[in-house]
């Protein structure tokens, strides 16, 4: 009996905060990695842009770091807009499913499960854009060498994560507030006005500065890529901007969550 008790898992409400949202974070996980909708959608957008390549004829040029950077660019175009449009029922799913009363009877408690949800259902959600610029890599590898892979790695973290992970953030955080037919409708008028609209149409965008989520700045100031909006505002980003720029998105996607956790704990009952 002694031996028994021994091995016994201690209960949910006797582990750390950390060690509960590691549990929500990988149950989020598991869940979305196995819906379709992630992939289609996701993976489907980044074939729409990568039909069309932009800059014309980048795929010539002898430089790993600016053919990277500029494919990372392609990449970040419309695939943030999946990424959030899929994220964004995850807040109604227990409702749906009338589990919200289960949920807050359990001892995880408010800020593990939305940090679990955010940070598991975030990592899911960018999995498939993670695999299909593994997928690129392989390709670019036959084609230039493995000089390509190092580089690779490097604008994926320094270019396109920070605008998912803001993403992510505010996707499974904002609905709470809006709902989520809303937040679909803002997150894609938001992206295009955000980072889509630059200055060359006179109207009033953060496009071009370093507070846009589409990763210009690293891109310009690190790879060498091609810049457009920041260009047109007589730009050229350093790389201090470029600390900037990611600074501020994963700043923005840190509030997202901790002010949600303020406002589900200030609402709930208990």
């Amino acid at each position: 009996m002694t031996t028994v008790l021994q091995r016994t898992a201690p209960p949910t409400a006797a582990r750390g905060w950390w060690a509960k949202t590691v549990a929500a974070a990988r149950y989020e996980y598991l869940m979305q990695v196995r819906r379709p909708a992630v992939w289609v959608v996701v993976i489907g957008l980044i074939g729409l842009r990568c039909a069309t390549l932009f800059p014309p004829g980048f795929t010539s040029t002898t430089d790993h770091a600016t053919l990277v950077a500029d494919w990372a660019n392609n990449f970040s175009q419309l695939c943030p807009i999946g990424v959030g449009a899929v994220l964004a029922d995850r807040v109604r799913r227990e409702s749906r499913l009338e589990l919200d009363d289960l949920l807050t009877s359990t001892p995880t408690g408010i800020g593990p499960r939305l940090w679990g949800k955010a940070i598991g259902a975030g990592a899911a959600t960018i999995t498939p854009v993670a695999v299909a610029w593994v997928g690129l890599l392989g390709y670019l590898t036959a084609q230039r060498g493995a000089g390509v892979i190092p580089v690779g790695l490097a604008a994926f973290a320094a270019i396109i994560l920070p605008g998912l992970v803001f993403i992510s953030a505010c996707s499974v955080t904002i609905p709470y507030l809006t709902g989520p037919v809303l937040y679909r409708i803002g997150l894609f008028g938001y992206w295009i006005w955000g980072n889509m609209v630059g200055p060359r149409y006179g109207i009033p965008t953060p496009a071009g500065t370093p507070f846009e989520a589409i990763g210009e700045y690293p891109s310009g100031a690190w790879f060498h890529g091609f810049l457009l909006d920041a260009r047109q505002r007589g730009i050229t980003p350093t790389g201090g901007e470029a600390v900037l720029s990611i600074a501020f998105l994963l700043l923005m996607a840190l509030a997202a969550l901790v002010i949600t956790q303020l406002v589900l704990t200030k609402r709930s009952p208990s």
